[in-house]
């Protein structure tokens, strides 16, 4: 009897003898005044934020381009060495990709005019000229006496033949070009006519060494800009984050009952701890081999690549936000759990469909392509059975440790 009426005691000193909003009750115009001054205060920080993200967005964007400029180096340098017959993962060939990789350096073949073929070959066409002028001067004076013979003189009543008339300028213009060889001018200034003649003969094969030029390219005057300013926003966005969701968490936080406010924080920096490491992984580790991979299936089907600075901005932040949000998978089960749609059971004896269900998740939140879907399916299945051992040993009811008051 005693011991009841102990317990009695002790849960009435737990639940609080009045209404827990008892005085803090607002008009919906109030919360809708409330709702607009921490919004205003939200913005502010945000504003501050840009401010210091503009000052520093061009340093992140040459910061991301570096992981593409590595890997289209790293690749070009292979395509050099495979045009050279030569195997890029051997061991002779280390030295050689060392210098290729670090000056950027690619392997191109152009041809230049061999002199010394052209020269034999002029020498060969003025001996043939000689030669043509030689007979001609043999067979000219049996050729005119002929000629004269055969001639009458002309009546002395003949008109004087008239005078041609004057070519216009444009017939001028159109006979120079003709004599020229048209849009040839110039170039026939500089290349003898042996080399257009017989080009295959005249013109020699000549290995150079260029670079590579792995920069990335913009096809609009305005997207640099555009660039700049989203880079400036994302940086704007993280700086000023505490402070947006300081006011933004002040707000709702009113509506919330204590023991709410407590799984919010200790669920909330776990959160966040999940979202930075899905970017972290994403960013430094999975992206460099998405990128060899694309590159190398660009190769496979013969296409040169020309990276556009807006798209891959894009494909960079779209790449470590899908990871972000899919390492929250812990805190979704754990609140799938506690609501009562799951049990711990469940999630145990539905491994199997539960990893199918992530496969097909990493190949939408990813990239089409097999390394990225690879690297988000296996966190994913760890932080899978993560969330298993949360709800295991904080099953439903039992908050952070601690039993929880329901008003109700």
């Amino acid at each position: 009897m005693n011991q009841a009426k102990a317990q009695n005691a002790l849960n009435t000193a737990k639940a609080p003898k009045d209404d827990l909003f008892e005085g803090s009750t607002m008009t919906f115009g109030e919360h809708l005044d409330e709702l607009r001054k921490s919004l205003l205060k939200a913005a502010i920080w945000l504003a501050f934020g840009l401010a210091i993200g503009l000052y520093f967005a061009d340093r992140v964007v040459q910061f991301v381009q570096l992981p593409l400029e590595q890997a289209i180096t790293r690749f070009m340098a292979d395509q050099t060495l495979y045009k050279m017959n030569i195997d890029p993962h051997s061991a002779d060939a280390k030295p050689m990709k060392k210098w290729l990789t670090e000056k950027g350096m690619i392997y191109e073949t152009v041809y230049m005019i061999d002199e010394q073929a052209v020269e034999q070959e002029e020498a060969q066409r003025q001996a043939n000229e000689k030669k043509a002028k030689a007979a001609a001067a043999k067979t000219k004076p049996a050729a005119a006496a002929k000629a004269d013979t055969a001639d009458k003189p002309e009546p002395t009543d003949a008109k004087p033949p008239a005078e041609p008339a004057k070519p216009t300028a444009d017939e001028t213009e159109a006979k120079a070009a003709g004599a020229t060889g048209g849009s040839m001018t110039t170039i026939d200034a500089q290349v003898p006519d042996a080399v257009f003649e017989n080009p295959e003969k005249n013109l020699k094969p000549v290995t150079i060494w260029r670079p590579a030029g792995a920069g990335l390219s913009s096809f609009q005057m305005e997207e640099t800009f555009m660039i700049w300013l989203k880079a400036g926003l994302v940086i704007g966005a993280i700086l000023g984050s505490p402070g947006i969701f300081y006011h933004i968490w002040n707000f709702v936080a009113a509506g919330l009952y204590e023991h709410e406010r407590k799984y919010v924080y200790v669920y909330m920096p776990f959160s966040v701890v999940l979202f930075v490491s899905g970017v972290v992984l994403a960013f430094f580790l999975v992206l460099q081999y998405v990128i060899d991979f694309l590159l190398t299936f660009n190769a496979s089907l013969n296409v040169d690549l020309v990276p556009r600075l807006s798209n891959y901005v894009n494909f960079v932040l779209l790449l470590p936000l899908g990871f972000g949000i899919a390492f929250q998978l812990p805190l979704v089960m754990l609140f799938l759990q506690r609501i009562g749609l799951f049990e711990t059971d469940a999630y145990i004896s539905s491994w199997r469909i539960a990893v199918l269900v992530i496969a097909v998740l990493s190949m939408i939140l990813t990239p089409a392509d097999i390394y990225s879907m690879i690297a988000l399916m296996l966190p994913l299945i760890l932080l899978y059975f993560l969330g298993i051992g949360l709800c295991k040993f904080m099953p439903k009811g039992r908050g952070i440790g601690r039993e929880g008051y329901d008003p109700a």
